[in-house]
């Protein structure tokens, strides 16, 4: 009976971590729903998660990349950069912090899929908003 409590608070905690913008793909939400609060396959369902929008932000910050000209286009770089310096070494703070125990690694993809998600939507405005 505790496993199968701890379990489902697992799989609740896990997904009360991420923001809606995250949860917005059925696919998602029936992955983490069938992995029944078991770690490694939540872990599965994050990950093939992070594999949809990771496309998505590469394909928008190309656009941009692509638009942009002089200091603008520096600026783009820097920004990314900027991002990508914080959003690797937060996931990685958030994996090996010791107070965590076995929920360090899915907060750290928490953040790490809420983060790219954030940054995709971002991206993905700026290229909307440009001709």
């Amino acid at each position: 009976m505790f496993w199968k409590s701890s379990r489902a608070l697992g799989a609740a905690l896990y997904i009360a971590a991420f923001p809606a913008s995250a949860q917005q793909g059925a696919e998602f939400d029936a992955c983490i729903a069938k992995a029944d609060g078991v770690s490694s396959k939540m872990l599965d369902c994050g990950k093939a998660e992070i594999d949809k929008w990771d496309p998505r932000l590469n394909a928008a910050y190309q656009t941009l990349l692509h638009r942009s000209e002089g200091k603008q286009r520096a600026q783009l770089q820097q920004e990314q950069r900027t991002w990508l310096k914080h959003h690797l070494s937060e996931t990685h703070r958030l994996a090996v912090n010791p107070n965590n125990g076995s929920v360090a690694f899915l907060e750290s993809q928490s953040f790490e899929l809420d983060d790219l998600v954030e940054r995709t939507l971002a991206l993905e405005k700026q290229v909307n908003e440009k001709p």
